[in-house]
């Protein structure tokens, strides 16, 4: 699974076209091999989507560790938010762009391990966290995402169980505190507010 953190996929390309029903609305994605997710939108994503909340105050989101776009695309055609989409994979964000077309979306796509290259702040920050990459590097980029919201700006994020799930929420009571917006199959939806 390392190879979805790649910058450049060694992998051979192999393109599929999924569509994705939301809300009445069916998008269209092109994925392909290396990259998180490549013959469906997963349950988490789907999950994550279908539960956050916005305000009409909110009107510049990321969507951090983009993909190839489903959450950034689908919240900017939703919730009428303009959308910055990051990842580390050069595969990835070609699909990424691609897909904002296809969908009629426009967005800043970015090259950003991480943080690195992200400047500014936001007022919604969404992930479906790489869990993979350790404890130490996920939550340091937990810390860069509340460092990078707005106030009154929020952090979604989806996160299983048994993938640490206490833990995070733990770590997150040294901020304004996590909450908890629905559970679903080992599934929490996680929700932080920067006051």
């Amino acid at each position: 699974m390392a190879h979805y953190y790649s910058e450049k996929p060694e992998s051979e390309s192999l393109e599929r076209t999924l569509h994705y029903e939301f809300n009445g609305r069916t998008f269209t994605f092109v994925s392909d091999t290396s990259v998180f997710s490549k013959d469906h939108v997963d349950y988490a994503t789907d999950l994550l989507l279908k539960t956050i909340k916005t305000s009409a105050e909110m009107k510049r989101g990321l969507d951090l560790g983009c993909g190839y776009g489903v959450i950034g695309i689908v919240l900017a055609q939703e919730k009428a938010l303009d959308m910055t989409f990051s990842d580390v994979n050069e595969r990835a964000l070609a699909l990424c762009e691609r897909n904002l077309k296809a969908n009629q979306v426009e967005g800043t796509v970015i090259k950003s391990d991480g943080f690195t290259s992200i400047l500014g702040t936001f007022d919604i920050i969404v992930t479906n966290p790489p869990i993979r990459i350790g404890k130490t590097s996920l939550y340091g980029m937990f810390h860069q995402a509340y460092q990078h919201l707005n106030d009154n700006g929020e952090l979604w994020f989806v996160m299983h169980k048994k993938h640490g799930v206490q833990s995070a929420l733990t770590y997150f009571e040294s901020f304004s505190g996590p909450e908890v917006v629905k559970r679903k199959k080992g599934f929490h939806i996680i929700r932080i507010r920067k006051d």
